[in-house]
């Protein structure tokens, strides 16, 4: 069963067209605090889908042209993170001295990450950039702390829906680039027992309406693939892990849009 399951994903893969890679928008400064407050737990997405195109190009694959698109993405993230840095600090003012350090923690951590980035990708760098990535995510959610609100924090938890099946699809293809990661079974059973959890969250609460319903049970579907994957003894494309993560991370973004949207007119 599971080998049909396989193939089935494999045809889906070639008879559908592939999207573009992702694009880094742009920061507005003068953006809701609900929409900052998106922009900023995608943030934390987005560094996962930059270390995607990182592991891709250490896997000499050419699938979306990971090169020009990590090269462009560094760029855009890094003066994207100045930009909302600033834009909280700003927000926190004097009371919340943590929450600011919090971002300047973050500020390093991508720095020190990004260095790494812009060189030959290596695997010891690859294990480096991960777990300074997700230091990072934890020093971002830090930060907003003190400005969330129970609307703001369901916005989050998707931002939680977007990362996990990249963060599995991450591990998955240093494994076949030979990387050795600690503790991998354990790390991805929990990837994954989060994904339900947060899922079933979501599916419980009031700024749902007809469509995002149907895009969380569509979002529960897709991660079957994942689930699939680290069971399997099969070895899966890494073209294919790839889409199949940039596919979860769409679904989820208009998820959030409707969160965002519902959550503006509660005002």
């Amino acid at each position: 069963m599971k080998k049909i399951l396989i193939k089935l994903f494999s045809l889906l893969f070639i008879f559908t067209t592939s999207h573009q890679a992702f694009e880094i928008d742009p920061f507005d400064p003068n953006a809701t605090l609900t929409e900052n407050f998106s922009t900023n737990c995608l943030q934390m997405t987005q560094s996962q889908q930059i270390l995607k195109a990182y592991i891709m190009v250490g896997l000499n694959s050419n699938f979306q042209n990971p090169q020009e698109t990590l090269k462009k993405a560094i760029k855009a993230y890094d003066k994207r993170t100045y930009e909302v840095r600033a834009y909280f600090h700003d927000l926190l003012g004097d009371k919340n001295a943590e929450a600011k350090e919090a971002f300047d923690e973050a500020m390093k951590l991508w720095q020190q990450s990004k260095a790494m980035l812009e060189q030959q990708p290596t695997k010891a760098n690859a294990l480096k950039i991960k777990a300074n990535l997700q230091k990072m995510i934890t020093k971002l959610l830090e930060g907003t702390q003190p400005l969330a609100t129970p609307d703001l924090e369901l916005i989050s938890l998707t931002g939680k829906l977007c990362r996990k099946p990249i963060e599995i699809t991450n591990d998955y293809l240093m494994r076949i680039w030979g990387v050795e990661i600690p503790n991998y079974h354990k790390e991805i059973e929990k990837i994954i027992a989060n994904f339900h959890k947060n899922l079933d969250t979501l599916s419980q609460n009031t700024l749902n309406n007809a469509e995002s319903l149907a895009l969380l049970e569509k979002a529960r579907k897709q991660f079957m693939f994942f689930e699939i994957m680290y069971k399997s003894h099969s070895r899966f494309i890494p073209n294919l892990l790839s889409k199949k993560a940039d596919d979860n991370f769409l679904i989820i973004r208009k998820i959030k849009m409707i969160y965002k949207k519902e959550t503006q007119k509660r005002g």
